[in-house]
């Protein structure tokens, strides 16, 4: 339970440094910014409380607020990403799974990790990029950077899970 407990760490403590040391400072074409921070709310347990998620994502995100000086619109994004995560599960989840275990390409098969981290993903950019705005003026701008950020960050969060699970 400790190195679980530990593994965990090591993982928020990884994606906090990457995000806040490359990934704000990618901007594909002005449009695309990944956020593969939320990986860490994807990986925790089937069986863990959705009060944990949810502090989780707010603790989270309220750290990426501090160090990329974006006002709560990281903290607030992560916090509903955490609220709405456990329920992707539960759909994404295969049919004969164990009422315990830890999502991953070898417990739920490609397709179904996908699916869950894409809209997992989806949900945290749109209301990442909705907070960012706070306006529906420029719906195309809205959208390119929902669609682009969704896309690149489903593509490291894939990344990710080759390395912490190999192939």
């Amino acid at each position: 339970m400790l190195e679980s407990l530990l593994s965990r760490l090591g993982w928020l403590a990884m994606l906090l440094l990457l995000q806040v040391c490359v990934f704000n400072h990618v901007h594909i074409f002005g449009y695309a910014t990944p956020m593969p921070y939320i990986y860490f709310l994807l990986i925790l347990p089937s069986h863990t409380p959705r009060w944990v998620y949810v502090t989780a994502g707010f603790a989270m995100g309220l750290l990426i607020d501090c160090f990329t000086n974006t006002p709560g619109m990281a903290a607030g994004a992560t916090c509903l990403t955490g609220l709405l995560v456990p329920p992707l599960l539960k759909l994404s989840a295969p049919s004969d799974a164990e009422e315990e275990f830890v999502p991953s390409h070898r417990n739920m098969e490609w397709g179904a990790f996908v699916r869950y981290g894409c809209m997992a993903t989806l949900i945290h950019c749109t209301a990442f990029f909705a907070l960012e705005t706070f306006s529906l003026f420029d719906w195309q701008t809205l959208l390119t950077n929902i669609a682009g950020s969704t896309l690149l960050t489903t593509l490291f969060i894939i990344a990710m899970e080759l390395i912490r699970n190999g192939k």
